[in-house]
């Protein structure tokens, strides 16, 4: 039978908003995001990045946001793309891992940026706002779109590997079962943290894959897998190469540099070394250490969430011998260099997992200066994810403001104007304002930085590369790899390194008049509040308010009575007042507990001390005690924020939220002291005073006026407020570099072989080179080769002619039809009838071929009859065999009766799963769950029935088979 399509099919569209195309030079992309239009639904997968040259504003309109990973390539820009007015409105869904490790990611890029003196693209309360409107879901959780009205489309979230949380979802609409699967980064082999990604299992067979073609995320690796000089990376061997390479560099008392991101693949590569560390006892011999401003933060998220983690973790943290696979025994966690200086004093060989995998900032890029001129060390690279274009090159006129450069001409005596960047000798503004004096402290201060910046040579931005400096090296690396050659002993790269400057000039001019504006802002705010608790201790006192706010809502109720009918004033008679009164009854029953007057402590939690004499609501001693209807008050300011470690008392108070006053106090010190595991503050049990160091104190202040993203400084100890600025230099680096793969990504050959397995009808693909041609590698210049055109070539040996495969690039829309006229069918079969109903066969007239309607479609009704009837369980329609019309019907001879437990037993010999049961009136038997063999007990009549599928003709083969056919 054949079913012609009469109505039109709907419309699948894909816009990539950016991201789509890669450089051909093979830097990592930065990111991507992805606009899906299906089902009447529109949705936005992603939002990859920090793209700064796109205008949020102009996003398109769309019901939801879609998030797959908590890596910056998925959701770096997810911040500002809250902060756009489109996005305000809209329902964001994530994994939970997905929501908590994004956090940590962003919060650890915006440290390691602002404590450079750059200017972030967001704020912390703008990450903060981000994450509080996201909706978390888990696997295998369908979401059901529009919301306001009748569901058209569900969304479902399954597991993709690659990071904790990483998701690709199912997009399937409700009306016809059509699928459209969106994957981004996944992998399908198991490690030690996660478990394999299930795309084969819940993904197979969509209408339309969209999906990306593999490999590793910097491109140029690609060409060294395409001339063999790389083996395709496997778990196993790679997880052997990096514990046998750390080990050799320490065993010739060199460390190990390991440039790592802030809460995704270095959980992989920490429990890989603490399980090492742990069963060889390496703990006294070598220093293991993971080094981020949020390290503490993101090993805590990391413990309480072990059920989306791999089985096999879960079943160690059940074991009562075992305990937690994320204790991390042998491993020392440290937020700051400090940090990191008293763990390496003890002269151990160290191996240092640092965050700033692209090494331009954070302690990655610390450690690299520090390390980089010793050829006993090596820098060890196990994702190149980071390996992408530098940012800051078009940031360079947010991030360092015009004015510095005038403040470096102001201040002569610090660096000269040769080693200053051209975005800050442009167009500088003459202040006229006065310079103040340097004190002799900042002179030393002054002498300091300039020893710091005698790291490398000077060099102009325009001579500067143009990708990270973790591209830089695995450029030279992958050169060396493909020519067949060891490295240079040494190779040039350029580096940012950070310089302070004092302010001065009009640059100084303008922070000091918006330093006093703050201040003035500042002591209003406190003095309305002092104002507002007064007036609140004085209700306490006096009892007053509750006759006050009944008699305010009474006006009100009459003002709004008068508005009414035009303004026109309706009297109306007043209610007889209730024998009870609420207000009397809080007023006067509340308890006066007897209290003895004996000397306290504190007469609250946080509260200052005093003396409470006369129960709740009379203080004597101090009057600013705030005190509510359940006695003393409780200032939540006055508590050390067990996260960060950092006291409000000794900073401005905050409303106790992550990216707020309070945690900028405590950006990158204060939080692990360094045994690890612990916070670094120590208190005095006898007096209560906390001895807190002079200088880590000071760098707590500097770290909070930098997380405010202005790179400035706040002058204290009589230096005046310093300018934190980075500068291109060129270094040479002696140490070995290596790369041992361990991104956690599906490689572009098992891509295909995913892609082949899941069997889709049409493939959209996404990514590959800007040039569709394949590029190869000309007069010794490196170039990748487009993966894209591979995939497109493997998916042609196995789909349809007429099935599409598009590969769209930016603002690009691909379009095509999703949906088919097919119908739940589901076959019967009888070979077996009684006498009487055999007769009735005869009588049967022939059946005219005709057409009939089985929904939208018609049917060509040929060799088979469709019958009308349709199944309640599922709504299939039922297809039976046309009756023949020859005089002599086929006659089934069996010997003996035919039983359906010697029907079981060839099923299973058959190598399918048969199950038998009987129930009143019949027996059946099942068959692999699908198809059903019924014998009825009075007639003994036989029936197969099943979907349309193999095992449908192998059991009527089977069963066919124990009769003799006349």
């Amino acid at each position: 039978f054949c079913l012609p399509l009469l109505s039109i099919k709907p419309m699948l569209r894909v816009t990539p908003i950016y991201g789509s195309r890669s450089n051909n030079h093979g830097p990592a992309s930065l990111g991507s995001c992805t606009l899906i239009e299906y089902a009447g639904v529109t949705v936005l997968v992603n939002v990859g990045g920090p793209i700064d040259n796109y205008d949020w504003t102009s996003l398109p309109k769309h019901d939801c946001l879609l998030i797959t990973d908590s890596t910056m390539a998925s959701m770096g820009s997810f911040p500002s793309y809250f902060s756009s007015p489109e996005a305000q409105r809209k329902e964001v869904y994530a994994t939970f891992p997905t929501v908590k490790m994004g956090q940590m990611s962003l919060y650890d890029y915006h440290a390691n940026l602002s404590l450079d003196g750059g200017r972030p693209p967001y704020s912390l309360e703008q990450m903060d706002d981000a994450f509080a409107a996201m909706q978390t879901i888990k696997y295998a959780q369908s979401i059901y779109l529009p919301k306001n009205e009748k569901p058209k489309l569900s969304i479902t979230a399954h597991r993709a590997g690659h990071v904790i949380g990483g998701a690709f979802f199912v997009l399937q609409r409700l009306q016809d079962d059509t699928s459209v699967v969106v994957t981004s980064t996944y992998h399908v082999a198991k490690e030690l943290h996660l478990d394999s990604s299930t795309l084969l299992k819940h993904g197979a067979t969509p209408d339309v894959l969209v999906t990306r073609p593999g490999g590793p995320a910097m491109p140029l690796l690609s060409q060294l897998y395409r001339a063999n000089k790389l083996k395709p990376p496997l778990a196993s061997q790679s997880q052997r190469n990096i514990v046998e390479h750390i080990l050799s560099v320490l065993r010739r008392d060199g460390n190990v540099l390991m440039p790592v991101d802030a809460s995704g693949r270095v959980l992989e590569l920490v429990l890989l070394l603490s399980q090492h560390w742990e069963k060889q006892r390496l703990q006294g011999a070598y220093n293991l250490v993971w080094l981020g401003p949020m390290v503490a933060n993101t090993i805590e998220f990391c413990r309480s969430q072990l059920e989306w983690m791999a089985g096999s973790l879960g079943n160690q943290f059940d074991n009562p011998g075992k305990g937690h696979p994320y204790a991390l025994k042998s491993v020392r966690l440290c937020t700051s260099l400090a940090d990191f200086d008293s763990i390496v004093a003890n002269g151990n060989p160290t191996c240092v997992l640092a965050s700033g995998g692209s090494l331009d900032h954070g302690p990655a890029r610390d450690l690299l200066l520090k390390w980089a001129d010793n050829d006993n060390h090596s820098i060890l690279f196990t994702d190149s994810a980071y390996c992408y274009e530098r940012p800051w090159r078009r940031q360079r006129g947010e991030v360092i403001p015009s004015e510095t450069s005038d403040t470096l001409q102001g201040a002569n005596s610090v660096v000269s104007n040769e080693n200053q960047s051209a975005s800050e000798s442009n167009s500088l503004p003459t202040g006229s304002g006065t310079v103040p004096t340097i004190p002799s402290n900042v002179e030393d201060h002054g002498e300091e930085n300039q020893d710091s910046e005698e790291i490398g040579a000077a060099i102009q931005e325009e001579d500067s590369s143009e990708y990270t400096t973790s591209y830089q090296l695995l450029r030279h690396w992958c050169e060396a790899k493909l020519q067949d050659r060891e490295m240079e002993d040494s190779v040039s790269i350029d580096v940012l390194v950070q310089r302070r400057t004092p302010l001065a000039g009009q640059e100084l001019k303008a922070f000091m008049e918006r330093e006093e504006t703050a201040r003035l802002a500042k002591r209003k705010l406190e003095e309305e509040q002092a104002m507002l608790r007064e007036v609140e201790l004085a209700k306490g006192r006096l009892r007053l308010g509750e006759d006050q706010q009944s008699q305010h809502h009474v006006g009100q109720m009459l003002d709004s009575a008068r508005r009414e009918d035009g303004g026109v004033e309706r009297f109306s008679r007043p209610k007889k007042k209730n024998r009870f009164d609420s207000s009397l009854f809080f007023k006067f029953s509340k308890p006066l507990h007897l209290t003895f007057e004996v000397r306290e402590n504190a007469v609250g939690v946080g509260q200052n001390d005093s003396t409470a004499k006369f129960g709740i609501g009379e203080t004597v001693g101090n009057s600013e005690v705030l005190e509510d209807d359940y006695g003393i008050a409780v200032i939540s300011g006055m508590f050390v924020d067990i996260v960060t470690g950092v006291d409000p008392s000794k900073f401005a108070g905050g409303s106790g939220r992550i990216g707020e006053e309070v945690i900028r106090r405590g950006f990158g010190f204060g939080m692990v002291d360094a045994g690890g595991n612990k916070l670094a503050k120590d208190r005095n049990s006898m007096d209560g005073i906390e001895e807190v160091d002079e200088t880590t104190d000071d760098r707590r202040l500097e770290s909070a006026d930098l997380s405010e993203g202005n790179g400035i400084i706040r002058g204290r100890n009589g230096r005046p407020p310093s300018k934190v600025v980075t500068v291109p230099r060129k270094l040479q680096v002696f140490a070995e570099i290596d790369y041992i793969p361990l991104e956690g990504r599906v490689d572009s050959r098992a891509a295909r072989q995913s892609v082949r397995a899941l069997q889709p009808r049409q493939i959209v693909v996404l990514g590959g080179s800007t040039n569709q041609n394949e590029l190869r590698k000309n007069e010794g210049v490196l170039q990748t080769a487009d993966e894209v055109s591979s995939l497109v070539e493997n998916a042609r040996a196995f789909l349809q002619p007429h099935s599409k495969i598009l590969v769209p690039s930016d603002e690009e829309t691909a379009q095509m039809e999703v949906g088919h006229a097919a119908f739940s069918v589901r076959l019967i079969a009888n070979p077996f009838f009684a006498q009487e109903e055999a007769s009735g066969q005869d009588a049967m007239k022939p059946l005219e071929i005709h057409e009939t309607k089985l929904g939208v479609c018609s049917v060509s009704m040929l060799e088979h009859v469709a019958t009308g009837q349709k199944v309640a369980v599922d709504g299939s329609i039922v297809l039976a065999p046309r009756p023949k019309c020859s005089s002599t019907p086929s006659v089934y001879i069996s010997d003996g009766e035919v039983l359906l437990t010697d029907l079981r037993a060839e099923m299973i010999a058959q190598g399918m799963k048969a199950e038998y049961s009987t129930h009143t009136g019949f027996s059946q038997l099942i068959i692999n769950g699908k198809v059903i063999v019924k014998k009825e007990k009075e007639s003994r009549k036989i029936g197969i029935e099943g979907p349309l599928c193999e095992d449908f003709f192998t059991v009527r083969t089977i069963l066919c088979g124990q009769y003799i056919t006349l």
